[in-house]
C-alpha cells in the first residue's frame, strides 16, 4: 500500500512564495500567483494536504541519506568529500553540505504540515453541512497523518530542532528534549487514526497505525540511546506492540506481507536518495550487504541468512524494490521508501517478547518473517540476541532506522574514525545545520562534547 504523493502545480512552494509589486511592462496578472490567503480557502483543502505530502516525501528522501551513510547501510563511492566525512562517523558537523542541504526541506515539510492541520481544523469547525464537515474531517486526518510522519522522522534522526514560524525564530528543542518530537508525532498519528475511523477508511487506519507502531518503538529506542547508548539496547514498548498486533490482524494475519510506502513519481517528486545512489553513483549499498564490481555496480549479496547460509531473501526484497525490479539493475530515481511493513510489526513484537522474557513468542514472530521468505525455522541455532539483531537489520533495511540500532547494540562501522562523534558519543544524531544556525542565531549545543 503506497502513500501517494500528489499535488496541484505550485502547492508545494506556497510556504515560501514571495509576492512582488509589478509596474510598467511587468504589470501583469499571473493566474498562478498565490498568496497564503488563497490556500486557506475551502476549495484548496485537498491541494493543501496533497502538497504537504509531497513536501514530506521529498524531505524524507533527502534526510535519510546522510543518516544512513553514517550507518553501515550506505557508503561513499563518489567524489564529494562531505559524504566521506559522514561515512567516517563525523555526523555532528553542521557545516557538512549534506547535512546542510536537506535541512530546509525538513523545515518546510514540518511547517507546511502544521499549517495544513490548522487550515483543515478551521474548515471542519466552519463547515455548513454534515457532508462538508465529513469531507474536511477526512482531509484533516490526512494532514495529521503526514505531519505525524515528518515529526517521526525528525525525532528519529535529529539531535536537535527548532519549530520556527516563517521569520519568527523558534528556540531549540534541546537534545535532551527531542523525545517530545516523537511524542508529538504519536499525538498526530493518533488524531489521524481517529479521523480515518470516523471517515470509515480502514486502509488509511491501517497505514497510520503501522506508522504509529514505528513511532512508539522509536520512542522507546530514544530512551535507551540518550543521552548516550547504554545497557543491552533492547526495548519493550507495549504501545508499539498493541499497534503492531492490530496491523498484522487487519492486514490479513501472520502470513500477510504488506508494505506501507511513500511513493514517488514524475508527477510529484523524485526520491532524492535514489538519485544520489542509482543515478549519480555518489553512494552505494554497504559492502557488508552487497558485493560490487570495479565500477561499483552491485553484482551479488554479501549478507547471508545465519541459518540457511543463502543470500538473505529480505535483503533481496528491499534491493529489488530499490532498483525497480532486480537488484542487478541500475535503478531509477522514483523507487518508494518503506515507512513500515507487517515484517516490521513482527520484529517489534519479537523484540518486545525477548525483552520481556518470552522466548517462545520471540521465536514465533521471527519465524513468521522467515516463513515469508521460505527460510528454515529458527529453533535456537544461534543465540536469540544474535537472531534479533540479524532479523531487525534485514527487516528494516533502507528505512531510516539503522544508525539508532547500531548505537543501542554497541555496533561500530569499520569506517568510523576514532575521533568521530559516532565513536566518541554513541547516540548522537544529525545536528541543526549551518543554514538554520545563520538564520536562527540561538545558543545551539554541539551534539558531541
Amino acid at each position: 500500500m503506497s502513500i501517494r504523493t500528489r499535488m496541484n502545480r505550485g502547492t508545494a512552494a506556497l510556504a515560501a512564495t514571495p509576492v512582488f509589486a509589478a509596474c510598467g511592462l511587468l504589470d501583469v496578472s499571473n493566474p498562478n500567483d498565490l498568496v497564503e490567503e488563497d490556500i486557506r480557502k475551502i476549495e484548496a483543502a485537498a491541494a493543501v494536504v496533497n502538497g504537504t505530502l509531497t513536501l514530506v516525501a521529498s524531505s524524507v528522501s533527502q534526510s535519510w541519506q546522510p543518516y544512513l551513510v553514517t550507518s553501515d547501510e550506505l557508503y561513499w563511492i563518489g567524489s564529494r568529500n562531505a559524504w566521506l566525512s559522514l561515512d567516517q562517523g563525523f555526523i555532528d558537523d553542521p557545516l557538512n553540505e549534506f547535512i546542510d542541504g536537506p535541512f530546509p526541506a525538513m523545515g518546510q515539510a514540518r511547517w507546511m504540515s502544521d499549517l495544513a492541520i490548522e487550515i483543515l481544523a478551521e474548515h471542519v469547525a466552519e463547515a455548513e453541512s454534515d457532508a462538508l464537515k465529513a469531507a474536511m474531517g477526512f482531509h484533516l486526518a490526512r494532514a495529521n497523518f503526514y505531519s505525524g510522519i515528518i515529526y517521526t522522522v525528525i525525532g528519529e534522526i535529529q539531535e536537535d530542532f527548532a519549530f520556527s514560524n516563517k521569520r519568527e525564530a523558534g528556540a531549540p528543542v534541546g537534545a535532551e528534549n527531542m523525545h517530545t518530537v516523537l511524542d508529538k508525532a504519536i499525538e498526530r498519528l493518533s488524531a489521524a487514526i481517529t479521523g480515518f475511523q470516523q471517515a470509515g477508511d480502514s486502509d488509511m487506519v491501517l497505514n497510520a497505525t503501522a506508522v504509529r507502531a514505528r513511532a512508539w518503538h522509536s520512542r522507546a529506542i530514544w530512551d535507551v540511546i540518550n543521552p548516550r547508548a547504554t545497557g543491552d539496547g533492547m526495548v519493550n514498548s507495549g504501545q508499539a506492540g498493541a499497534d503492531a498486533a492490530a496491523v498484522i490482524a487487519a492486514a490479513g494475519g501472520n502470513d500477510a506481507d504488506r508494505l506501507f510506502n511513500l511513493a514517488y513519481s514524475s508527477q510529484s517528486t523524485e526520491n532524492s536518495m535514489a538519485a544520489w545512489i542509482n543515478d549519480r553513483k555518489e553512494n552505494q549499498i554497504d559492502l557488508s550487504i552487497v558485493t560490487v564490481n570495479s565500477a561499483n555496480d552491485i553484482v551479488g549479496i554479501a549478507l547471508k541468512d545465519p541459518i540457511d547460509d543463502v543470500d538473505d531473501p529480505s535483503v533481496i526484497k528491499w534491493l529489488n524494490q530499490w532498483k525497480g525490479g532486480s537488484y542487478l539493475d541500475k535503478g531509477g530515481i522514483y523507487p518508494p521508501l518503506t515507512l513500515a511493513s507487517t515484517r516490521m510489526m513482527h520484529i517489534i513484537l519479537a523484540e518486545n517478547a525477548l525483552a520481556g522474557g518470552s522466548e517462545a513468542t520471540f521465536t514465533e514472530h521471527v519465524n513468521h518473517i522467515r516463513a515469508m521468505d521460505g527460510l528454515t525455522e529458527f529453533r535456537g541455532q544461534i543465540p536469540n540476541e544474535d537472531m534479533l539483531r540479524h532479523m531487525r537489520r534485514v527487516t528494516v533495511m533502507l528505512q531510516g532506522l539503522r544508525l539508532a540500532d547500531m548505537y543501542r547494540w554497541g555496533l561500530e562501522d569499520p569506517k568510523w574514525q576514532g575521533a568521530s562523534a559516532s565513536v566518541k558519543c554513541p547516540g548522537v544524531m544529525l545536528p541543526v545545520s549551518n543554514i538554520e544556525r545563520q538564520a536562527n542565531q540561538q545558543d545551539w549545543q554541539d551534539g558531541c562534547s
